[in-house]
């Protein structure tokens, strides 16, 4: 992977296995929203997001991958360690063929990555996901934003970042409610007055993800999907395997014959695909919400339920 810093802007050349529609449409980031490509530069999707406090946009074309303002070396690192982009997918994505039951899931999930997020955006990110859907939730994590996240202006228009702790704490439970949050209003500013006071949500990065999950669990609002989620996508524990209701059909399905399986069988059907089973489920979840794998069971369900 060749990368420099061109007017600035990161260019990454020959870069493998990463599909940026994929990843950042496929529910693991709710902040991520699609505009107009460059036809003459041969874009083939674009996204602005901000990443850290930093507004940014990438783009990818059938050769580049780009995002900008990129200013320093210091800063392309910070996105490719943001993107995943430094990890072997292909030892990944070989784990995935070589089992026969997992492997009907490479051919349209390719290209997924999981992104390295900031773990108090993820945070509250996901417990506003409990009992949600992904529409749902980007539109309410957006109005978080504006009601108190930092104005970004950036390419003619106006982005927000991520609320600080200090911001969401002095919040009221009514004005959470008033942009949708509903019954999860208390969770959060609970949340966000804890960590203001200074809970570090880093030194879970080092912890046994047992001891890292049994943390997340004191918070408020947060059960082991969400726990779960928190853990793989902002804190680096690729062992982390998130269960919502695709996740559950598509086990169900893939390993077990559409028979609910006991606990324990579940635990040891994850178990079994190693310390990148967090990232696999990425694919499983991606190729499940696809091709509406075991929905026939589950009609009730919203095609993009994430409980």
């Amino acid at each position: 992977m060749l990368f420099e810093i061109k007017n600035d802007t990161l260019i990454i050349r020959g870069l493998q296995r990463f599909d940026l529609y994929k990843c950042a449409t496929c529910g693991q980031a709710f902040r991520w929203n699609e505009c107009e490509i460059d036809q003459a530069a041969g874009e083939r999707c674009a996204f602005t997001c901000v990443i850290r406090g930093r507004a940014v946009r990438a783009a990818q074309t059938e050769e580049l991958f780009t995002v900008r303002p990129c200013a320093s070396e210091a800063q392309a690192h910070e996105y490719m360690e943001y993107f995943d982009l430094e990890r072997d997918y292909a030892e990944i994505e070989a784990l995935i063929a070589a089992d026969p039951r997992l492997s009907v899931c490479l051919p349209g999930a390719e290209g997924i990555r999981v992104f390295n997020q900031e773990p108090f955006e993820a945070l509250i990110s996901f417990i506003i996901s409990a009992n949600n859907n992904i529409k749902r939730i980007s539109g309410i994590v957006d109005r978080l934003c504006r009601l108190c996240g930092e104005k970004l202006e950036f390419m003619g228009n106006e982005l927000f970042a991520f609320p600080t702790p200090e911001a969401i704490a002095g919040l009221s439970e009514q004005q959470l409610k008033d942009i949708g949050t509903g019954y999860r209003a208390p969770y959060i500013v609970d949340t966000a007055r804890r960590i203001a006071a200074g809970y570090d949500l880093e030194r879970l990065r080092d912890m046994p993800l047992d001891a890292a999950r049994k943390e997340l669990l004191s918070f408020k609002g947060v059960g082991p999907k969400v726990a779960d989620c928190i853990l793989l996508f902002s804190l680096g524990h690729t062992d982390a395997f998130p269960i919502d209701v695709w996740i559950d059909r598509a086990m169900n399905e893939l390993f077990f014959d559409s028979v609910p399986p006991k606990k324990s069988e579940m635990r040891d059907a994850v178990a079994a695909m190693g310390r990148y089973s967090g990232i696999i489920q990425q694919y499983i979840f991606f190729h499940a919400r696809a091709v509406q794998l075991g929905k026939h069971r589950t009609e009730h369900a919203s095609d993009d339920e994430s409980a």
